[in-house]
């Protein structure tokens, strides 16, 4: 992740560009954890196994153990979650969901049942259990109530510009997996600690013992040739798990400065940004159907890594020093289009023959557009600290004229301005709910997508590649009233009429053009010992928003023809599933909400009426029932916690119900649940009695892995994933909490293998009553093992006999013909 191959080039000078630390020390330090990297990092730093579905229970316990480690270090933690995916990233999201999901799944699916069991196959395919992102927020929550020495953030877009502006706010560094944070800077931002240079230890407290007695006279004697086995110490451990025990434990860590990298490759610290772009980042990557990209052109295909950051880094000096006089009144670089436009010129002149004028000026405006991606706005505050943050209830970071965050959700505010007041006051009421709900963590950055770009990406796991994507037909019914809902209260964005499908080059969203004229914020320094950058960066305010009035006064350029607008038109959204082995992208259009609630409830009141999320939470929890066919009394009298579980099994015994008698087709009828299998994943509910009766399980045992097994839950997982984000977005989350942090895919596996035995008897039949009321006929008859019958002796072979009056061979085979002729 981030700029290709920086990561390496730090390692590679480490000696001369890192610095290292060691806690506890003096004081406190201020971290702001990347919270994506932190969930893969303990991932797989845990080897909790995935295959299953995920150990959530066990991986928020690690989740508390890592974070209070810290805190007890020296560290005060803030995280950092990554809100909308700008749509300049979709192709790198792509390319990355089809390398981690698609291609592991479709391995596994192709490997057979012994190869793919091993630990190694497994660690090398694995894939992020889907609820992990839920199940870390509900533990960083519940720490959080504990102590002071942790603050939460969800960014207002990307998550990584948001860190380090936060870093240089608070004076600390930023924790992640990602070379980006050594790119951007900030004033007061320390720099970036990779979480694999992250070292614990325990000090030494081993003696040699003393002889007394008979034992003076011998000595310890080592064999000198005996070779040392590398083993891994209890007392040491590289990544995020603490050793035991965590009292005396201490810290090593490695950070990297900005500072310290421009002034090693020698060009200013400003425009570090501009080297990510040419060099490549996660904006600059190609669509799958445009393999040739700009990188592909600048460099020779022998250059390592390193040496294309060596060889940008040259071009960038080549550019900016005036090798002669002349150069230097004639040709000086007076912009930031000028410079780029230069520097690109120069990696292409190999090239530059053989391709036209739009070609080259498309490369330089995607290079633009990719060193947007690391603006920070200046801040022009006095207060230092926590006392600089959170000015307003809007954003920790921003004023809300200058907040990217508040314009996704002001859509229908702005359109609705002429309306009545009292229909704008309760806009204005269901907005405030939204920017609470994703501030405090109670709206999925998911959802925030679908505000932002009009995009869905509902997560991926292990499914069988031959079967239709659970992500349409069980998750796609909830998601659509998940759209109608937030069009309803928010507004969706809507494309221009010519925009008729989503062009190979995407879009940096509108929200960035507010930044336009703030480039200079990208490349700006406080740097006292450089005083080129601040020569070379005067003329430069303004010139990307005054290139962008030109073009647009003539033709817009190729990245922007599908941009996101606010003008009138049919609400639609673009949903990116799995179709068989790659990433598709699959329109839908909005439907109206009353239309939706007319569908489900005939005698519901839609018009002069309260918006819907401003209704009582009985009217919410009935609309949420109904469109979950589950409006009973068994469901509504479950308490709070054992609600989204019993909805999410009921929801996938309904979708395949439906799905087996629309078609009629016996795969479908085979895809049905048993009440068996229901009641195996009620058995592996923790407030099920059923884990205090039975038989333990060793934890060495692991249940086998079984297809079927694996694609319920699949199913279960889509079906959680979804029913969350519904309550999200209905203000249910009291209602209806997460469930996710109390799951266990390895328990619900052992019920289904028969590892565990289910005794039904242990299993509250309330729970069991809720999951069949209304659904008797929805399951499929118990699936019965077969079983082999033994073999019996075939009898003697009679000789055959002629019958008289019978035509001879008639309806008779070759080997009847032998016998009459052995007769």
């Amino acid at each position: 992740m981030g700029v290709h191959g920086l990561t390496t080039y730090l390692r590679e000078n480490k000696r001369v560009l890192s610095k290292t630390f060691e806690l506890p020390s003096n004081g406190t330090v201020s971290i702001v954890v990347d919270g994506w990297s932190f969930i893969y990092g303990l991932h797989y730093n845990s080897n909790l196994p995935w295959v299953y579905g995920g150990e959530y229970e066990e991986f928020s316990r690690l989740v508390c153990v890592v974070v209070d480690a810290w805190i007890k270090v020296g560290f005060k933690v803030y995280f950092v979650f990554d809100g909308a995916c700008p749509e300049l990233k979709f192709p790198t999201v792509i390319s990355r969901l089809s390398q981690s999901h698609i291609q592991p799944s479709l391995l596994f699916f192709r490997t057979s049942p012994v190869s793919r069991a091993t630990s190694r196959f497994l660690n090398e395919t694995r894939i992020i259990p889907p609820l992990s992102y839920a199940t870390c927020i509900h533990a960083l929550e519940k720490l959080r109530q504990t102590t002071d020495a942790l603050e939460i953030h969800y960014a207002d877009e990307e998550g990584d510009p948001y860190a380090v502006e936060l870093a240089g706010r608070i004076g600390g560094y930023v924790v992640g997996n990602d070379s980006d944070f050594v790119v951007l800077n900030s004033e007061g931002y320390l720099g970036y600690i990779p979480l694999d240079e992250m070292v614990w230890h325990i000090p030494s407290t081993d003696v040699t013992p003393s002889l007394e007695g008979d034992d003076v006279e011998f000595q310890m004697v080592r064999k000198p040739k005996a070779k040392k086995k590398a083993t891994n110490h209890p007392t040491v451990g590289r990544g995020l798990l603490p050793p035991d025990p965590a009292d005396r434990t201490k810290l090593s860590f490695t950070s990297y400065n900005p500072q310290t990298l421009a002034s090693h490759i020698n060009i200013p610290v400003t425009l570090l940004p501009l080297l990510g772009a040419l060099v490549g980042n996660d904006f600059s990557s190609q669509s799958e159907s445009n393999k040739r990209n700009a990188q592909s052109l600048f460099f020779d295909r022998q250059l390592s890594s390193s040496q294309r950051i060596e060889r940008v880094a040259n071009t960038i000096r080549s550019v900016l020093s005036p090798t002669s006089q002349k150069r230097k009144f004639k040709h000086q670089v007076g912009s930031v289009m000028d410079l780029i436009d230069r520097t690109v010129n120069a990696l292409l002149a190999r090239l530059i023959t053989t391709m036209g004028s739009g070609e080259i000026e498309s490369i330089v405006d995607k290079i633009v557009e990719s060193t947007l991606q690391y603006a920070i706005p200046r801040y022009e505050g006095d207060a230092a600290g926590d006392a600089g943050l959170w000015i307003t209830d809007v954003c920790a970071l921003h004023h809300p004229d200058s907040c990217p965050f508040l314009p996704m959700i002001s859509r229908k505010v702005a359109e609705e301005s002429e309306e009545p007041p009292g229909h704008t006051e309760d806009l204005l009421n269901v907005r405030s709910l939204y920017l609470e709900a994703y501030r405090n963590g109670q709206l999925f950055p998911k959802s925030i997508d679908i505000l932002s770009t009009g995009s869905s990406w509902p997560r991926l796991f292990l499914e069988n590649p031959d079967l239709e994507t659970v992500s349409r037909s069980i998750g796609r019914p909830i998601r659509q009233w998940v759209y109608s809902i937030l069009d309803d209260a928010i507004g969706l964005p809507t494309t221009e009429e010519e925009s008729t499908s989503i062009p190979e080059e995407p879009s940096v969203d509108d929200s960035e053009e507010s930044d336009g004229d703030e480039i200079v914020d990208v490349v700006e320094s406080d740097d006292e010992d450089s005083t080129k950058d601040d020569d070379f960066l005067a003329p430069l305010k303004g010139e990307l928003q005054r290139l962008r009035s030109e073009d647009e006064a003539t033709e817009p350029p190729a990245s922007v023809v599908s941009r996101k607008t606010f003008r009138n038109g049919d609400p639609s959204v673009i949903e990116y599933l799995r179709r068989g082995t790659r990433i598709a992208q699959e329109p839908l259009k909005v439907a109206p909400l009353p239309v939706l609630l007319l569908s489900i409830i005939p005698n519901v009141k839609t018009q002069h009426t309260a918006p819907l999320l401003l209704r009582n939470e009985e009217d919410r929890l009935t609309v949420f029932l109904h469109l979950l066919e589950s409006d009973l009394a068994s469901i509504r009298e479950l308490p709070q916690e054992q609600l989204i579980p019993i909805l999410a099994v009921r929801w996938v015994v309904h979708c395949l119900h439906v799905r087996a008698s629309e078609t009629g087709s016996k795969d479908r009828e085979k895809e049905r649940w048993t009440k068996t299998e229901a009641r195996c994943f009620l058995a592996s509910l923790p407030w099920a009695t059923q884990a205090s009766l039975a038989p333990s399980i060793e934890d060495a045992e692991i249940p086998t892995i079984v297809d079927r097994n694996v694609q319920l839950m699949a199913q279960l997982l889509m079906a959680l994933e979804s029913i969350e984000q519904l309550a999200q977005v209905l203000m249910l989350v009291e209602r209806a909490p997460s469930p996710a942090h109390l799951l266990s895919g390895k328990l619900f596996h052992s019920y289904l293998t028969g590892m565990r035995p289910v005794n039904n008897s242990v299993i509250p039949s309330r729970l069991v009553d809720s999951v069949t009321d209304g659904l008797e006929e929805a399951f499929q008859e118990e699936r019965t093992k077969k079983i082999k019958k033994e073999r019996k002796d075939k009898p003697l072979v009679s000789p055959v006999v002629q019958v008289k009056g019978a035509k001879k061979n008639a309806g008779s085979s070759l080997f009847s013909m032998l016998g009459d002729v052995e007769a």
